[in-house]
């Protein structure tokens, strides 16, 4: 993934069968994981480091560099994220030196990161190494997310024809097999339709189906008394379902606290390195996309 963040960076924009052809060449195959283009996709969003769709003119293109912050009271910990060049961490190397510390993790590039002790500490390292800082960067960025409502999603009919057709179950949050028959009468739920060509998530309610993004649309079927989201705060931990992950902006605050990706075990993603308010920021934002579905 390193590799992939250095072309990234250098060539800063693109379409997204670019990105895909380079990540093919440049991310090794795992069996029984998504394909290397989703999952550098997904890393990549995750970290910070790109836009991709709307958010960048439905293609892909690479974030500015920036020491991405907690809060600038007591002892300070940043992550790098967006682009790289070779010269840019050499700055940050030797602006850092011992504090800097670099990680790798499976599934994206390293993990770059400077504990220091006060905010004082790291301006001086942001001056010397030619990086902005964004303090408080997982609030901020939970800043930016408006859960959207479901009417604002077109109106469309339920797909018939040879599609392998599955329900997302609010009691076990997986996906389970359906029928077209069952969507088509059913009231209220999120469905799946596959085929070899096409994916399409539906979400009906009140006999009205829609064309929805899944992330947000598994948290409507779950409803308002979900309970996927656990915090352990003496560990600074906050885990989901793998079938459940965080949507959108609210998976990157979480990514971005700690820089890492979140790590799957037993059946659930967990992330690191979270405070109580981002946990709250978190919980308050899923009950508010679970209210957009009835607005």
């Amino acid at each position: 993934m390193n590799e992939l963040l250095f072309w990234a960076s250098a060539i800063g924009s693109g379409s997204d069968s670019a990105f895909k052809r380079r990540a093919t060449e440049l991310v090794p195959t795992r069996r029984g994981a998504p394909s290397s283009f989703s999952r550098a996709i997904w890393g990549f969003n995750s970290l910070a480091h790109c836009e991709f769709g709307a958010d960048s003119g439905e293609g892909w293109r690479v974030a500015p560099p920036v020491l991405a912050a907690g809060d600038p009271v007591g002892t300070i910990s940043a992550v790098l994220c967006g682009a790289r060049s070779a010269p840019l961490l050499s700055r940050l190397m030797e602006a850092a030196g011992d504090n800097v510390s670099v990680m790798g993790q499976r599934d994206g590039p390293d993990v770059v990161k400077i504990d220091l002790p006060c905010a004082g500490d790291l301006i001086r390292v942001s001056r010397e190494a030619r990086l902005p800082v964004q303090w408080n960067a997982p609030l901020a960025i939970m800043a930016a997310f408006v859960p959207p409502a479901l009417s604002s999603f077109d109106q469309t009919a339920v797909p018939t024809g040879g599609w392998e057709v599955e329900r997302f179950s609010s009691s076990k949050v997986a996906w389970v097999a359906s029928t077209v028959a069952e969507a088509t009468r059913s009231r209220r739920g999120l469905f799946r339709f596959k085929s070899d060509y096409d994916t399409r998530h539906i979400f009906k309610l009140a006999g009205v189906a829609r064309h929805v993004p899944p992330g947000i649309a598994k948290y409507w079927a779950l409803g308002r008394r979900q309970r996927a989201m656990r915090l352990d705060l003496s560990r600074g931990q906050v885990s989901f379902p793998i079938a459940a992950r965080p949507p959108g902006l609210l998976d990157r605050a979480l990514v971005v606290s700690s820089g890492a990706l979140p790590v799957p075990a037993k059946g659930r993603l967990t992330y690191s390195g979270i405070s109580a308010p981002l946990a709250a920021a978190v919980s308050a934002s899923l009950r508010a996309i679970a209210m957009g579905a009835d607005s």
